[in-house]
C-alpha cells in the first residue's frame, strides 16, 4: 500500500493497526479511513459530458424495456451474465451454459463455482424485490451477504454482519500484511460511523444526478470493504440498485461487472488512486463510459433477440408448427438450455411430445445439443447464448 501518497489524502485518513493476520502473523500497519461523502462535486466540462452521455443510455434502455413485450427478455440473461462476470472479478469462473444449464431442476450436480454464481444470482433476486419496498440499508446488504456466503466454496468469516475483523486487498500469494495493496478500515467503531455516514448519503435527497451519486457509493461502499467477503460482487449490484430505486431504471436488464471485467485493472486502479488524489473526475468519467456502452449493449441485444424471435416464429409458420413447439422457442430467449424432461414438465406434455418439439427445433438450427450423451441430453440455443455474452 502506497502509505505516502494515502497519508497525503485530501479525502481520507491512515490510521495504525495491529494485530495477527490470517497466517498467525503478529502486525503493525497502516488502515485507510475515508471521510464522509461530500454533498457535491467539481467535475470537469469533460466528466459532466460523460454523466450526460450517460443519462440518456439509461433513458434509453428504460425506454426501450418499456416496448418489450416481455421485460424478462432482458432481465433474465443479463442476470446470469452479471452473476458469472462479477463473480468472475473475484476470482470464481464457470461458463454461462454451465450457469444457465444448472438452472434446471433435473441437473443436482454442481460444482463449487457454480453453487456460488448461483449464489449470487439467489442474493440479486432477493435485493431486486426488497429494493421496491425498503431503503437501501446496511442491515439489508447484511441479509445479502448472508445469502453469497451460503454458497461459498470456502465458509468466510463474520457471514451476514459487518466484519469484525481486519481484510487487506492483497494478491494471493501474499506474505504479509505490508504485501497488501489497499487495507480498508479497521473493525470497530470507525468502520461502523462510515457505514452510518454511507447509508444516510445514499438514501439522501441529491441534485446530483444518478450517475454520479452511484459512482461515489461505489468508491466508498469498496474503500469501507464492510465484509468478510463479498464486497465486490454485493457492491456492484448496489449499482443496480441504486439505478432502480432513483427511477432511472424500472426494470434489473443491465449487467455492469462485464464492462468492469474488460476494464478490470483500471477498475482496480482507479478506485485506489480517487483515495490517494481525492480527484473524482478520472473515477466518475470511468464509471460514467461503463454505464453508457452496458446501456447501449443492452439496447442493440434487445433489438437482436426481437428479431432472433421474429425470424423463428416465420420459420416456425412455414413449416407450419404450433403448440408446445412455438412455447419452447419464444421462451428460449429467457431460459436458452432445456432437457425433455424439463420441457415435459414446464408445459404439462408428455415425454415424447417434449422430445418432439426440441427435434424439431434441432432440425432447423434453433436448438444444439450440448451434451452429447445418450440421458440427460441438454439442448441449448445457441444464438441467444451468443447474444447475451456479448453484453
Amino acid at each position: 500500500m502506497d502509505l505516502e501518497a494515502l497519508g497525503c489524502s485530501p479525502i481520507g485518513d491512515l490510521v495504525k493497526i495491529e494485530g495477527t493476520d490470517a497466517k498467525g502473523n503478529y502486525f503493525t500497519h497502516s488502515a485507510y479511513v475515508p471521510h464522509p461523502l461530500p454533498a457535491d462535486v467539481e467535475l470537469s466540462s469533460k466528466t459532466w459530458n460523460a454523466v450526460s452521455q450517460a443519462m440518456e443510455a439509461l433513458g434509453r434502455l428504460k425506454q426501450a424495456c418499456s416496448q418489450l413485450p416481455n421485460p424478462g427478455l432482458l432481465i433474465v440473461p443479463a442476470l446470469a451474465l452479471e452473476a458469472q462476470t462479477t463473480s468472475a472479478l473475484e476470482g470464481t469462473h464457470a461458463a454461462l451454459y454451465e450457469i444457465l444449464e444448472a438452472r434446471l431442476p433435473q441437473l443436482a450436480q454442481l460444482t463449487g463455482e457454480v453453487r456460488e454464481i448461483l449464489g449470487y444470482e439467489q442474493m440479486a433476486n432477493e435485493a431486486f424485490e426488497l429494493v421496491r419496498k425498503r431503503p437501501i440499508t446496511i442491515a439489508m446488504l447484511t441479509d445479502l451477504q448472508a445469502v453469497l456466503a451460503a454458497s461459498s466454496r470456502t465458509q468466510p468469516r463474520d457471514p451476514g454482519r459487518v466484519r469484525q475483523h481486519q481484510v487487506i486487498i492483497a494478491p494471493e500469494n501474499y506474505k504479509s500484511m505490508h504485501d497488501a495493496r489497499f487495507v480498508p478500515p479497521p473493525p470497530g467503531d470507525q468502520l461502523a460511523v462510515g457505514l452510518d455516514d454511507w447509508q444516510r448519503w445514499v438514501n439522501a435527497d441529491h441534485d446530483l444526478p444518478i450517475p454520479i451519486v452511484a459512482a461515489l457509493a461505489h468508491y466508498q461502499f469498496e474503500t469501507l470493504h464492510p465484509f468478510g467477503d463479498g464486497n465486490g460482487r454485493v457492491g456492484r449490484l448496489i449499482i443496480i440498485l441504486q439505478l432502480l430505486r432513483s427511477g432511472a431504471l424500472t426494470d434489473p436488464a443491465l449487467t455492469i461487472s462485464p464492462w468492469f471485467l474488460r476494464h478490470r485493472d483500471e477498475y482496480a486502479d482507479l478506485l485506489l488512486q480517487t483515495s490517494g488524489t481525492g480527484a473524482w473526475d478520472p473515477w466518475v468519467e470511468f464509471f460514467c463510459t461503463a454505464l453508457k456502452e452496458q446501456c447501449e449493449s443492452h439496447v442493440a441485444v434487445a433489438e437482436q433477440l426481437m428479431e432472433w424471435i421474429r425470424l423463428v416464429r416465420l420459420e416456425l409458420q412455414t413449416r407450419r408448427w404450433g403448440g408446445v413447439i412455438v412455447q419452447l422457442a419464444e421462451d428460449l430467449v429467457v431460459w436458452p438450455v432445456v432437457t425433455m424432461t424439463f420441457t415435459a414438465q414446464k408445459y404439462n406434455v408428455s415425454t415424447p411430445t417434449a422430445k418432439s418439439a426440441i427435434d424439431r427445433l434441432v432440425e432447423i438450427g434453433v436448438l444444439t445439443e450440448m451434451t452429447g450423451r445418450n440421458y440427460r441430453r441438454v439442448f441449448g440455443a445457441t444464438s441467444v447464448m451468443a447474444l447475451v455474452e456479448s453484453l
